[in-house]
């Protein structure tokens, strides 16, 4: 089989799921992350136009991490306290989180590998601020949430096959040798890119999920620098 019969096999199972929050609301909410003037107002509209979604998000503002000690009610106000990139980030990883875990069989692997995902874009954050890296906070946190994207497709919606890849790894092989033993020469981020893609994901989101970015030239290319922490911090974690 050849590796554009593999993708195409992929698109396939991707396409028969509806992928409501992925399609719809997170592409949205993308969207607005990559235009500055995007205002509270319109991000608030489009957490509101999921109900799940503004109920999980008003639990996590409202829990011990986040709370400021008085209780917050809706989203605007959610919005003034936290800041709209904190807002926005949160958003779109509870929109991520409860779509694959909808979408797969694997309930435990697939939140394991959430978990690693926000580790890693917490600390691509935290790096980026100590280290003083000029790229934007939006872009590094979602940058590095969606990394992984790939290995994430595949299983929610191939899981023999990510097991197959997984048992690899366990035996000490590269994450890129077991995708293109078991997928046919491809490998995770190649799918992830082309899934991205698929969904009309910024091109700066689609371009964080190589594993191996050219080295910045001068600190004020903070595309590369986007990419590298990416890759970096994803590596970190695991």
């Amino acid at each position: 089989m050849s590796p554009n019969k593999t993708l195409s096999d992929i698109f396939s199972k991707v396409n028969m799921s509806e992928l409501p929050a992925m399609s719809d609301h997170v592409q949205e909410l993308l969207r607005l992350l990559n235009r500055d003037e995007s205002s509270a107002e319109e991000i608030a509209g489009v957490i509101l136009k999921d109900a799940s979604l503004t109920t999980k998000l008003l639990q996590v503002v409202n829990s011990a991490f986040y709370s400021r000690g008085t209780p917050i009610s809706n989203v605007s106000r959610a919005i003034t306290a936290l800041g709209l990139t904190t807002v926005k980030e949160l958003a779109v990883s509870l929109a991520l989180f409860e779509d694959f875990i909808k979408a797969g069989i694997e309930k435990e692997e697939i939140s394991k590998l959430l978990a690693l995902c926000f580790l890693s874009a917490t600390q691509a954050k935290i790096l980026c601020k100590v280290k003083k890296i000029n790229v934007p906070e939006e872009d590094v946190y979602i940058c590095t949430l969606l990394h992984q994207l790939g290995k994430l497709i595949i299983l929610v919606y191939l899981p023999e096959l990510y097991r197959k890849a997984q048992e690899l790894i366990d035996r000490g092989y590269s994450d890129e040798f077991a995708a293109k033993t078991v997928l046919n020469d491809l490998t995770f981020s190649t799918v992830g890119m082309e899934i991205a893609r698929f969904w009309n994901f910024s091109e700066k989101i689609v371009l964080s999920m190589g594993t191996n970015p050219p080295q910045p030239t001068n600190k004020f290319d903070s595309q590369l620098y986007l990419l590298n922490v990416a890759a970096f911090c994803n590596r970190l974690s695991w």
